[in-house]
Protein backbone atom coordinates (compact mmCIF):
# COMPACT_ATOMS: atom_id res chain seq x y z
CA UNK A 1 0.00 0.00 0.00
CA UNK A 2 0.92 3.40 -0.93
CA UNK A 3 1.89 6.43 1.50
CA UNK A 4 -0.90 8.51 -0.42
CA UNK A 5 -3.44 5.49 -0.08
CA UNK A 6 -2.36 5.01 3.64
CA UNK A 7 -3.07 8.59 4.67
CA UNK A 8 -6.46 8.39 2.74
CA UNK A 9 -7.72 6.03 4.51
CA UNK A 10 -6.60 7.57 8.40
CA UNK A 11 -8.11 10.42 6.86
CA UNK A 12 -11.48 8.90 6.17
CA UNK A 13 -11.33 7.07 9.30
CA UNK A 14 -10.52 10.48 11.21
CA UNK A 15 -13.45 12.00 9.52
CA UNK A 16 -15.87 9.34 10.13
CA UNK A 17 -14.93 9.62 14.21
CA UNK A 18 -15.25 12.98 14.38
CA UNK A 19 -18.68 13.42 12.43
CA UNK A 20 -19.63 10.46 14.78
CA UNK A 21 -18.64 12.49 18.22
CA UNK A 22 -20.11 15.85 16.28
CA UNK A 23 -23.13 13.87 15.54
CA UNK A 24 -23.50 12.58 19.44
CA UNK A 25 -22.23 15.57 21.14
CA UNK A 26 -24.15 18.22 18.96
CA UNK A 27 -21.02 19.67 18.63
CA UNK A 28 -21.19 21.84 14.72
CA UNK A 29 -17.16 22.53 15.00
CA UNK A 30 -16.66 18.74 15.56
CA UNK A 31 -18.40 18.18 12.04
CA UNK A 32 -17.09 20.59 10.66
CA UNK A 33 -13.63 18.80 10.97
CA UNK A 34 -14.99 16.00 9.37
CA UNK A 35 -15.97 17.29 6.69
CA UNK A 36 -12.69 19.12 6.32
CA UNK A 37 -10.62 15.80 6.79
CA UNK A 38 -12.81 14.36 4.13
CA UNK A 39 -12.03 16.86 1.36
CA UNK A 40 -8.27 16.59 2.51
CA UNK A 41 -8.60 12.91 1.35
CA UNK A 42 -10.50 12.94 -1.91
CA UNK A 43 -8.33 15.82 -2.86
CA UNK A 44 -5.12 13.48 -2.34
CA UNK A 45 -7.04 11.17 -4.85
CA UNK A 46 -6.01 13.75 -7.52
CA UNK A 47 -1.82 14.06 -6.20
CA UNK A 48 -0.16 10.52 -6.86
CA UNK A 49 -1.46 10.22 -10.62
CA UNK A 50 1.70 11.68 -12.07
CA UNK A 51 3.66 9.24 -10.52
CA UNK A 52 1.55 6.31 -11.85
CA UNK A 53 2.19 7.67 -15.34
CA UNK A 54 6.19 7.53 -15.53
Amino acid sequence: MTPIATAKITLTLAAAILFGLGIRNDNPALRWAAIAFLAMAVALRFFDKSREKR
